[in-house]
């Protein structure tokens, strides 16, 4: 009774062990199967060396460059050459980098990774996706990365000329809301041309505004559109276009034949915002030669009135001048420091 009962107790454990055999031995059949059929797929090595794109870098103090750094895999078959690196950007357009530290053309060995610092303005392209491309030489693949700019806004909100403060100065507001990092504005220019910019330059721009005044007499920019830029050290700039608002106008200039000691002309005070002008001076340029007019009617100075307009006849003889097609450039000038030249030909 016991012998039968300690032989169907072996029974069940040997069961249990051929089940457990069988089992791992299923498995491993089971994977070697697997692995069979994947193996060459998945592990079959490049014929060519190829690189991988480790990371990309954007620096906000520094919209000149970035750093990429790229890695040979150490499965790759050979040396990989290095041959350009490139961004394409949201507006269909590829930038090539000027160059790079170290330069190109660069080996990269198997088993091997490199930061490059490629040298291209990414100023006008902040806070957007681009594409960087890498490109190799001498057979290989290259490898593309998407990266996400920082966001620098650099903007000029208002240039305002004022002609009820100043003729000689005009002012400029910055703002730089928002960015990730400080600028530091280094230049301000008229449609190219350097001014004495207060406060003094270089500034500090963080995430706020700045207004300065810039030293430039305006006068002879009456009803021209200009454009100030501004640069900073870090690279980033902006622009704005801006019409120059006039605060004189001369017209209807005549030169009567029957009449040649003395001329006519209009001026108006167009200024906005409205400011009173003194008429202090009227000079005729002809011929190489500046005539200042001694009388006139209404006599000089004269106060203008904002929104009017005042005729003048100027006395000056002319008659040396008739029937040669001279032409005659009247400029008037104010006590204000506002000057308008107008054309017209002697007759």
């Amino acid at each position: 009774m016991w012998l039968s009962h300690d032989v169907k107790g072996i029974s069940k454990l040997i069961l249990i062990l051929l089940l457990l055999v069988s089992f791992i031995v299923g498995a491993l059949l089971s994977y070697i199967w697997t692995m069979g059929f994947y193996a060459h797929q998945e592990y079959h090595l490049p014929s060519q060396g190829n690189i991988t794109i480790e990371n990309v870098e954007f620096y906000p103090e520094n919209a000149t460059f970035f750093n990429v750094t790229l890695l040979s895999p150490s499965y790759s078959p050979s040396t990989v050459m290095i041959g350009e690196i490139m961004v394409s950007t949201n507006d269909g357009l590829l930038h090539i980098a000027t160059k790079t530290i170290p330069q190109l053309p660069y080996e990269l060995a198997p088993g091997t990774s490199q930061t490059l610092q490629a040298y291209w303005n990414w100023a006008n392209y902040t806070g957007q996706i681009v594409d960087v491309i890498v490109l190799v030489s001498e057979g290989g693949s290259g490898a593309t990365s998407l990266k996400l700019t920082p966001f620098m806004n650099l903007e000029i909100t208002s240039v305002n000329f004022d002609s009820a403060v100043s003729e000689t100065n005009f002012t400029v507001t910055v703002q730089s809301m928002r960015s990730e990092a400080f600028m530091n504005i280094t230049r301000i220019t008229l449609d190219g041309e350097d001014v004495t910019v207060s406060p003094l330059l270089p500034y500090n721009l963080g995430n706020a505004s700045a207004t300065f005044t810039l030293t430039r007499a305006w006068s002879d920019l009456q009803g021209t559109n200009v454009t100030v830029n501004v640069e900073t050290l870090q690279g980033f700039s902006a622009y704005k276009s801006q019409s120059v608002p006039e605060v004189l106008k001369v017209s209807n200039i005549v030169f009567n034949a029957t009449d040649t000691s003395s001329f006519n002309l209009t001026v108006q005070n167009v200024a906005i915002p409205q400011t009173t002008l003194n008429i202090t001076q009227i000079q005729v340029y002809i011929q190489g030669e500046a005539i200042t007019i001694e009388n006139a009617t209404p006599s000089l100075p004269y106060v203008l009135q904002p929104a009017s307009q005042i005729p003048l006849k100027c006395a000056w003889n002319w008659s040396s001048y008739q029937g040669q097609s001279a032409i005659a450039t009247i400029t008037v000038y104010t006590q204000q420091g506002f000057s308008r030249s107008a054309e017209a030909t002697i007759p």
